[in-house]
């Protein structure tokens, strides 16, 4: 029912052999400070809630926290903020974002899934273990990572915007790493926005982010598409130890509109030298690629654009329009064969004789790219099929749930 129900901590053994539910009777109008999952959680499902410190001395270092012996948790059109007026964190100084040091999500164990969620001023964002998702979430307003994920993980349909600097973590929009030498294996990271800042260009705590940092590998068969990184830090998307990768169709831009090569689109060897291996490099715009092509270690880089000046290319960059131009050379010069049947925001692929390079297909009217003023645009659908839960294979987004996506001006209020 409607109310506060303060810090509720389930107990250990939480243990149910089919999911089972527990949700707000009304639209997140039940209220939680903080959630503990105890030991041995599993198969629960948060749905339609509200989770925000009520005292603002007082709270959890991570407002919904599992641990590595629970599995199969769902956290399903959630609320999350470090406290009720949270949406105002563009006015916070810099003591109020350490006085509030609040991370959203951390589920160490197994088989989870964050969906249709949306979390606002806090430290870190989603940090989830191995065999889970991330899908369909937003983060905004964030000072340390805005995701984190594992082995055999998707990170699908996110956005992430606003990121501001009180510490001295490096920011990234995504990172993975290895642990203990254990590589990272079949990760994926799929259609994602990630926007540094769309705020007052000389706020003083805007941060310089990292868009997708793979640094501490190896990372095994992973896969990067479909992303768009607006950003000022060099590191685009960086893999370091890749042994099977395919990083295509990939939009990563300057966000400042900046001429030069940073963010960039990067391989590199293993901190210990070891060389990344079978890794594939193509369709992608980038303000610069970094590693290099090598046969014996069978790394390829194929039909890539880099970028000279960002407003040449694209279609309105200071409105975060990052549709090529017909002039750009984009338009219908990607592989076909490598190029994903669908692009960052479910479009059909190729619209065209071939595809486009980056991460959109423009759209066509009787076979001719359409302009035109685009809008950042909240939807409820999902453009890329959800995959299926292992917590709850009958997982579905609820009707709340948020989803930033680009539309043309043109088609507003029209499902893309």
């Amino acid at each position: 029912k409607d109310g506060a129900y303060g810090t509720v901590t389930i107990k250990a053994n939480a243990s149910f052999d089919a999911p089972v539910t527990l949700m707000s009777q009304n639209a997140k109008a039940a209220q939680f400070d903080s959630v503990l999952l105890a030991q041995a959680t599993r198969n629960l499902v948060l749905r339609n809630l509200s989770i925000w410190p009520r005292d603002p001395a007082v709270g959890a270092d991570y407002l919904i926290r599992s641990y590595d012996t629970t599995s199969g948790i769902t956290l399903d059109g959630l609320d999350i903020r470090s406290e009720l007026d949270a949406a105002a964190y563009m006015q916070w100084d810099a003591a109020k974002w350490e006085a509030r040091k609040f991370s959203g999500v951390l589920l160490e164990g197994p088989r989870s899934l964050v969906t249709g969620s949306k979390l606002t001023g806090v430290y870190h964002g989603i940090m989830v273990a191995v065999d889970s998702q991330i899908i369909n979430n937003v983060v905004e307003g964030f000072n340390g990572d805005a995701m984190r994920a594992f082995s055999r993980s998707t990170v699908r349909n996110n956005r992430v915007l606003n990121c501001v600097a009180t510490n001295e973590n490096h920011d990234d929009g995504f990172q993975s790493f290895q642990s203990d030498g254990v590589p990272v294996t079949d990760l994926v990271v799929d259609s994602n926005i990630i926007i540094e800042w769309v705020g007052s260009q000389d706020h003083p705590l805007r941060c310089s982010l990292q868009g997708i940092g793979l640094f501490d590998g190896p990372y095994d068969n992973l896969t990067v598409v479909n992303n768009l990184i607006s950003v000022s830090h060099y590191h685009g998307i960086s893999a370091y130890g890749a042994r099977g990768a395919r990083i295509i169709n990939n939009t990563v831009v300057n966000i400042r509109g900046l001429v030069g090569t940073a963010p960039w689109i990067g391989i590199y060897p293993r901190k210990d030298g070891t060389p990344s291996t079978d890794v594939l490099v193509a369709n992608n715009v980038a303000m610069s690629l970094q590693g290099t092509a090598s046969t014996v270690d069978r790394v390829e880089f194929r039909n890539n654009s880099t970028i000279g000046t960002p407003s040449l290319v694209f279609e309105n960059p200071a409105a975060f329009d990052y549709r090529p131009k017909t002039s750009s050379g984009f338009i219908d010069t990607a592989d076909p064969t490598v190029a994903p049947a669908k692009d960052l925001l479910g479009q059909s692929r190729p619209g065209g004789k071939a595809p486009e390079r980056g991460a959109y297909e423009v759209v066509r009217v009787k076979g001719k790219p359409v302009s035109g003023a685009m809008l950042l645009t909240q939807s409820p659908e999902v453009t890329t099929a959800l995959p299926t839960s292992p917590a709850e294979t009958t997982a579905k987004l609820s009707a709340g749930g948020s989803k930033w996506i680009v539309v043309p001006k043109t088609t507003q209020g029209v499902s893309p």
